[in-house]
C-alpha cells in the first residue's frame, strides 16, 4: 500500500512531540466537563424518581454543539499554514522538485493538517455513547453526525490550504481563512435576511439556496431532523425558513455536504495549480515576453 509521502512525513513530525497528546488531552477534557454536568443535572434532580427521556436529547444536543464549534476554531489553525509555512522555512521549492504532483501535495499537506481535528472526533467517539444510557439516539444517527464532521473538517481545512497556497504570510493566510469561514456560517445569514427583508418583507417561506453553504443551517438541520422537530419546516430567524419536506429542496444538511465536498474539491485544484512550478514556469515567460515587446 502506497502512502503519500507528504502524509507520512508530517503525521512522524506531527505525532512526535507533546503537543498533539496535549490537544487531544484538553479537548477530551472539554467534552468530558460538559458531559459530566450534564449527567450530574440528570442524576441529582430531588424533584423526580425517574430520569427523563429529554435528558438524552440535551445530552446529545450539547456535546454535539461544543464538539461543532471547536472543530470549526481548530481547523484553521492547523491548516492555513501548511503552504505558506513552507515558503516561510523556504523549503517549498525542495518539495515541488521532488517527483510528487502537486496535487499529491496539496492533498498530503490537507490530510496531514486535518488529521489532528479527524482524530479528535473519533476521540470522542465514546463520550457519545452515554447518551445510550438515556435511549433515544442511535448508532446510526451518531454515525451521521461523524460524518457531518468529518466532511466540514476537510473543507474547513481546504480553505485554509486554498489561502495557504496563494499568500506567502500564514499570518494573512489564518485571517482570511478565518473571515472566509465566518462569512459561510454568518455572512450568507445576513445576506439572507437582507434580501428577503428588502424584496419580500420578511414573509418569504422557502428555503434560501445560499443556506446550503452555511454550515450552520446544515447542523442545525441534522440535529432538528434527528429529533424530529424538522417535519414541516424549522425556522431560523424571523422571515427564513428551513421547508425541509418540499419537493424544491432538499434536507440542508444534505445540501450542505454537496456543497462543501464540491467546494473542496474546487480548491484543492486551485491550490495545486497554485504551487505548480510549470504553471509558474509558464507564467514568468509571458511576463518576460511582454516586458521584452514593451522595451
Amino acid at each position: 500500500m502506497n502512502i503519500n509521502p507528504v502524509l507520512l512525513k508530517e503525521l512522524k513530525v506531527r505525532m512526535r512531540g507533546w503537543k498533539a497528546a496535549g490537544i487531544i488531552a484538553a479537548y477530551l477534557l472539554i467534552l468530558s466537563l460538559v458531559a459530566l454536568f450534564i449527567m450530574y443535572n440528570a442524576f441529582m434532580n430531588p424533584y423526580s424518581s425517574t430520569i427523563d427521556p429529554q435528558v438524552s436529547i440535551g445530552a446529545y444536543t450539547g456535546l454535539a454543539i461544543i464538539q461543532f464549534i471547536l472543530i470549526m476554531f481548530i481547523v484553521p489553525a492547523l491548516t492555513a499554514g501548511a503552504i505558506s509555512g513552507e515558503r516561510e522555512k523556504q523549503t517549498l521549492d525542495l518539495v515541488l522538485c521532488t517527483r510528487l504532483r502537486p496535487i499529491s501535495i496539496i492533498t498530503g499537506k490537507l490530510f496531514a493538517s486535518t488529521s489532528q481535528t479527524l482524530l479528535l472526533i473519533i476521540a470522542s467517539l465514546p463520550l457519545f455513547s452515554m447518551v445510550f444510557m438515556f435511549g433515544g439516539i442511535s448508532i446510526k444517527e451518531i454515525l451521521q453526525l461523524f460524518g457531518f464532521y468529518i466532511v466540514t473538517a476537510v473543507a474547513v481545512g481546504c480553505i485554509g490550504i486554498f489561502y495557504s497556497a496563494c499568500l506567502r504570510r500564514t499570518t494573512a493566510a489564518t485571517v482570511l481563512t478565518y473571515g472566509t469561514v465566518a462569512f459561510l456560517a454568518f455572512g450568507t445569514i445576513f445576506i439572507g435576511v437582507f434580501y428577503v427583508d428588502i424584496l419580500y418583507k420578511a414573509n418569504y417561506k422557502d428555503f434560501l439556496p445560499i443556506f446550503y453553504a452555511n454550515p450552520i443551517v446544515g447542523f442545525s438541520s441534522l440535529l432538528a431532523g434527528q429529533f424530529g422537530y424538522y417535519r414541516g419546516g424549522m425556522g431560523i430567524l424571523p422571515g427564513l425558513f428551513l421547508s425541509g419536506n418540499t419537493a424544491k429542496s432538499i434536507d440542508p444538511w444534505l445540501g450542505n455536504v454537496i456543497f462543501d465536498i464540491v467546494f473542496s474539491a474546487v480548491l484543492l485544484v486551485l491550490s495545486a495549480i497554485r504551487i505548480n512550478p510549470v504553471r509558474r514556469g509558464i507564467f514568468s515567460f509571458f511576463t518576460l515576453r511582454k516586458r521584452a515587446k514593451k522595451a
